[in-house]
């Protein structure tokens, strides 16, 4: 069975307009809150990796296991987004296996992609992002 997380978790967001250029969460923050991208681009920044999001994406759902953002995200364009407190975003998914699994799956998917990011990188960058991945894991 397919569970739609976005949806999930934007039926208890709080609409929150951001502004070109504003800045979502920074690396290394405390983690505060999931969002959802309603509308607009968020450029999200992590090591040497930029990637832009768009609506129907998930931002922030790692922290909300490990409490603290490891990128940061900021707006390229004006945005909407559903911001979830991270409590309500842990309540949800303890109370709800389904919601569970999907988050389980969306965090592996993004340990492949940066494994693969890490292992597809020129020699000379890669150790670069593998003592960055190492020193997020400390702070973790």
């Amino acid at each position: 069975m397919s569970i739609n997380l976005f949806g999930a978790l934007d039926a208890i967001a709080i609409a929150t307009p951001v502004a070109k250029g504003s800045f979502v969460f920074s690396s290394g923050d405390a983690a505060s809150a999931v969002y959802v991208v309603r509308s607009g681009k968020i450029a999200l920044t992590w090591a040497d990796s930029h990637e832009a999001f768009g609506a129907g994406k998930i931002l922030g759902l790692p922290a909300a296991f490990n409490e603290e953002y490891s990128a940061t995200a900021r707006a390229v364009e004006k945005s909407e987004l559903g911001f979830v407190p991270v409590d309500r975003v842990m309540d949800m998914l303890e109370r709800n296996p389904t919601h569970m699994h999907a988050a389980l799956k969306l965090l592996a998917m993004e340990v492949a992609r940066m494994r693969d990011m890490i292992a597809n990188a020129p020699a000379d960058n890669r150790l670069h992002l593998v003592e960055k991945s190492r020193a997020l894991s400390r702070a973790e």
